[in-house]
């Protein structure tokens, strides 16, 4: 089990943490940057729901747990880890306001 944890949640949510970070901190203008990794992870949560479901064959088991396990957990991983990139490259490198007595 904690493969199955590791493979479907941890690794999605690092690579969305690193891609984030990287999308948001390298480039000179990071405003159109800052958007590719969420819209790269929604397309590919699209497009591995599409295939699951034109691929369907099996009538003994529901097709909703499948997607639930993955592309489901996969994506939420993946969305989150892109929330936490950009708010670890925020918080490091975004204007502090100090406030003078």
């Amino acid at each position: 089990m904690p493969i199955v944890i590791g493979i479907f949640g941890l690794i999605p949510l690092l690579l969305g943490l690193v891609l984030e970070y990287l999308c948001c901190r390298l480039p000179k203008k990071r405003k159109a940057w800052r958007f590719l990794p969420p819209a790269l992870t929604v397309l590919f949560a699209a497009v591995a729901v599409w295939g699951r479901l034109n691929n369907w064959e099996s009538e003994d088991v529901s097709p909703v747990t499948q997607l639930m396990f993955f592309p489901g957990v996969s994506t939420v991983c993946l969305l989150l880890g892109c929330l936490l990139g950009w708010r670890f490259w925020r918080r490091r490198w975004g204007p502090r306001v100090v406030d003078a007595p």
